[in-house]
């Protein structure tokens, strides 16, 4: 349990708890006869089932009403009954904090400026920057991050949170203030002893999420699609007349022994499904983990080594699905875009790294390329930290290709390249695979990314689903989503959100992956049908002509600051520009 913080300015420090237990209709039963009684406290039990309905395990906050009442709340989810264990005592104001002064801490554990911070206080940037050197010192810190991790650990962030700022939504207590503030009626506590049904427990999907390292950005994008899609779930009932909530393993996509700690957290807790992101190390190790488990596995990978494996050993490997058409499509993709441009010369150049299973340059690619009339000048291969683009940059000045399709999976890195190409460009296409997906890229690059056109076997697309989709992920986080794999996370929870409705036996796992193989689901990021050889998405047009049963390849350009699909038809919003480093 998270510790509590130190009272000061009273003799006696917090009161005795109280403690209950709420269910996720509202209805409380006492705990203890010792601690302070509960009734009437609805903002606590709001906090309690939007605890529920957050897919989180435990918050804990300062439940601050009227600047005069303070109240410390730790609550816990009971996984075996699908109840919350509310412990709540009413305290002085801790540190000798004021209430403005917890607003400018409550916000600062957001990661916000002070600028951001006066904004959402109604205050000046310089009157925060003074209550931020208060904060400090009240709390022993020397710095915001220090402060910030102080505040998470020792469970001083308020609710409600100030401004009912959207940054804090990827902090438990964010999420929960989040969706308190949704309407309907206050649940009330006055219905302590009332005997009641017991509550069913909810199904659990554990999410393994590279929010540690390089793809943390993209971690997160897969987090709050996911954390959407329960959150709608929920809102509807949930499956099979049970809420579904998830728990998060944080892993880094590049670590082997990060990976494997986090299948193991996850396996420990015996989820009945893992949904996960892309990996960039050692796959095989992984899925022998998954397969040994047992449990139905659906990550947001476009690996050619993964449907080999399914498709030569299904009865090891059946119940793991890749959500994305595999990598192999991004070679057939670029040949068939070039076909259609005239470019200055007609040959290309590859820049690739040696990450696993990362690889676009292949015998299929390379005689796709010379049918479509095109020459090959080179084949860069970038060696770790893959950071070091002078080699990739002296091939394309040196040769001076058409076209040079640029695969890197982190958006910082691939960022970097961009910018320094742009400073000494040649009449060059930048084409580049998948990462411009990422919202930190384009954060990055900034004006040097205009005109970059790049490709995604699984996006979110630009039609009234995707449209409305990206809508309410921008009322819920504040933020538009990427153009991928927030999409890819969301259709993936849902998806097996399908199957398990289907007969509400989520724990029979090979039943489970039947029936996701049965199942052909429109989501936002396309068409899933994984009835294939090797449990993977298919990619039109390159593999299937028919738009419903597969995912569109989607190429974009970067226009005017805003990532457009450019094809392939009918999803096209915009027709290709020559970006600004090749006009004349």
């Amino acid at each position: 349990m998270l510790h509590g913080p130190r009272y000061e300015g009273s003799p006696s420090g917090a009161g005795e708890p109280g403690m209950a237990r709420v269910s996720p209709d509202g209805a409380v039963e006492r705990l203890d006869g010792v601690g302070a009684d509960l009734r009437g406290r609805q903002m606590l039990a709001r906090a309690a089932t939007a605890l529920l309905r957050s897919g989180r395990d435990a918050v804990t906050f300062l439940l601050v009403e009227g600047d005069e009442l303070w109240t410390h709340a730790s609550m816990t989810v009971a996984r075996e009954t699908g109840d919350v264990v509310v412990s709540a005592a009413d305290v002085p104001p801790p540190y000798g904090l004021t209430p403005r002064e917890l607003d400018v801490l409550t916000l600062m554990a957001g990661g916000l400026t002070n600028t951001a911070v006066a904004r959402y206080l109604g205050s000046s940037p310089r009157t925060v920057s003074k209550q931020v050197e208060s904060v400090l010192a009240k709390l022993g810190q020397a710095t915001r991050g220090g402060v910030a991790a102080f505040a998470v650990d020792h469970g001083l962030l308020r609710l409600p949170i100030p401004g009912g700022c959207p940054e804090l939504t990827a902090l438990a207590a964010g999420a929960v203030d989040r969706l308190m503030r949704s309407s309907g009626p206050l649940p009330s506590f006055a219905t302590v002893g009332v005997a009641r049904r017991r509550p069913v427990s909810p199904y659990e999907i554990g999410l393994l999420l590279p929010l540690v390292g390089g793809s943390s950005d993209d971690g997160e994008q897969m987090r709050r699609g996911a954390e959407l899609a329960v959150e709608e779930l929920n809102a509807r009932g949930g499956v099979a007349g049970r809420p579904v909530r998830t728990h998060v393993s944080a892993v880094d996509s590049l670590d082997a022994d990060s990976v494997s700690a986090g299948l193991a957290e996850l396996a420990a807790r015996e989820v009945p499904a893992i949904v996960g992101g892309y990996l960039l190390t050692d796959e095989r190790a992984s899925y022998e983990m998954v397969a040994d488990f047992g449990a139905p596995y659906l990550n947001i990978g476009t690996s050619d080594l993964q449907a080999d494996w399914v498709r030569q050993e299904p009865d090891r490997f059946g119940r793991i699905f890749q959500t994305g058409p595999t990598r192999a499509n991004y070679g057939k993709g670029f040949a068939r875009f070039l076909r259609s441009l005239r470019l200055r010369r007609r040959s290309v150049g590859f820049v690739e790294t040696t990450m696993p299973d990362t690889q676009a340059f292949n015998e299929e690619t390379a005689r796709l390329v010379q049918q479509a009339g095109l020459a090959i000048d080179f084949v860069v291969r970038l060696t770790p930290p893959y950071h070091d683009w002078s080699r990739a940059l002296a091939a394309i000045r040196a040769h001076a290709p058409g076209a040079v399709m640029v695969t890197h999976h982190l958006a910082e890195q691939a960022s970097a390249f961009q910018r320094a190409f742009v400073q000494e460009p040649s009449p060059t296409l930048v084409y580049m695979v998948y990462t411009p997906a990422v919202p930190q890229y384009l954060e990055l690059a900034g004006r040097a990314a205009e005109g970059v056109v790049w490709a995604t076997v699984t996006g979110l697309y630009g039609d009234s689903r995707g449209r409305a989709f990206a809508e309410r992920f921008l009322k819920r986080y504040g933020a538009s989503p990427g153009r991928s794999v927030a999409g890819a996370a969301y259709d993936q929870i849902n998806l097996l959100a399908l199957a398990w409705s289907a007969h509400g036996r989520p724990h029979d796992f090979g039943l489970v992956a039947r029936d996701l193989r049965a199942i052909v689901y429109r989501g936002v990021n396309g068409a899933y049908d994984l009835d294939r050889g090797g449990q993977t998405s298919v990619a039109f047009p390159d593999e299937i002509p028919d738009p419903s049963l597969g995912q569109a390849h989607l190429v974009f350009q970067i226009q005017d600051g805003v990532h457009r699909v450019i094809g392939p038809a009918p999803y096209a919003e915009a027709a290709f520009r020559r970006p600004p480093w090749m006009v004349a």
